[in-house]
């Protein structure tokens, strides 16, 4: 990772110390009574060989929990893996026979591009939505970089390196159309996944064309209201940034996850343990499980006060 500048199903008991209490948070209702409970285990940043560290056992963790827990389906939120010697991670992932889906993130397209990281997973498209049980789930590739021209170029090979912070983390004007279309005709709460923040990030120089994103989540919650469907955008879910955040703007609810592994800051700061959370949608509430930890070896204070190790509790009143 690039050095970045300074700034309902039951759940299975964890081991001790390690399950936060739920954080709920208000999701429209139906009257239908059609929609189900909803689970989901998510995974961010795992970074699997980024500093030549082998990273299956913190995977192994997290699915172990799957397979007590058995979520509808399980999501990793990019920086994951490697085309080469990732045998042993798509192993873990894979012991999980339900649905599992992947998102794209920078550092997936260190040594290769989106179409052969994408086929490792076997993931058909860069971006794309489904419904499960009443609600409606998008995942975004925000994978693009902006020439000086203006023009935007897939993250390939690391190409990402020669530029500057303000030239990254882009959405491509296609999929823009599309994420409009899609929310536009979508009568289900939704939630969506994608690597890069839109919101509550310290890197506000790297968030490339956020303000684009947001807007359509505006315009399709304004649609929304205004005929009367519960169509609309109300969580966010995000990765990248190695840390643990909350926000909320326009009625979205956005969430930072954590690296399952180590924070950034002049070299990596390794976590004792894995993290990851647990997310269950059920009669209108959101509510997380998370997972916390400790760092694996002494770090300077300025880390230890700036960069949480967990996934953590937060109880909001809305």
């Amino acid at each position: 990772m690039w050095q970045r500048r300074n700034f309902i199903k039951t759940l299975a008991a964890a081991g001790a110390g390690n399950l936060l209490h739920s954080r709920v948070f208000s999701l429209p209702t139906d009257n239908s009574n059609s929609r189900k409970a909803v689970s989901f285990g998510i995974i961010s940043d795992l970074h699997h060989l980024q500093f030549k560290n082998k990273e299956e056992t913190r995977l192994k963790a997290f699915m172990d929990e799957v397979l007590k827990i058995s979520p509808d389906f399980i999501l990793q939120c990019g920086d994951f893996c490697r085309p080469q010697q990732s045998e042993g991670i798509m192993a873990e992932w894979n012991r999980f026979k339900g649905p599992k889906y992947h998102v794209l993130g920078n550092h997936d397209m260190d040594v290769c591009n989106k179409e052969t990281i994408m086929a490792l997973w076997g993931m058909a498209q860069p971006y794309y939505s489904y419904d499960f049980d009443g609600y409606h789930f998008v995942v975004m590739d925000r994978n693009f970089l902006r020439k000086e021209d203006k023009s935007l170029v897939h993250y390939d090979n690391s190409n990402w390196s020669p530029y500057s912070s303000p030239f990254r983390s882009f959405t491509d004007q296609p999929q823009l159309d599309w994420l409009k279309k899609d929310l536009f005709a979508n009568d289900k709460p939704v939630i969506v996944f994608m690597h890069q923040p839109v919101f509550i990030s310290d890197y506000f120089d790297e968030l490339g064309n956020a303000d684009e994103i947001l807007d359509i989540f505006d315009d399709a919650n304004l649609n929304a209201e205004k005929s009367g469907s519960n169509g609309k955008v109300v969580a966010v879910f995000m990765g990248h940034d190695h840390d643990d955040r909350y926000g909320i703007r326009n009625n979205v609810h956005y969430f930072i996850i954590n690296s399952a592994t180590y924070v950034y800051n002049e070299g990596p700061h390794y976590f004792k343990d894995s993290i990851f959370a647990f997310v269950t949608l059920s009669s209108g509430k959101l509510t997380i499980q998370g997972r916390r930890t400790i760092y694996r070896d002494p770090v300077p204070d300025k880390i230890r006060k700036r960069f949480p190790t967990i996934i953590s509790d937060r109880k909001l009143s809305l």
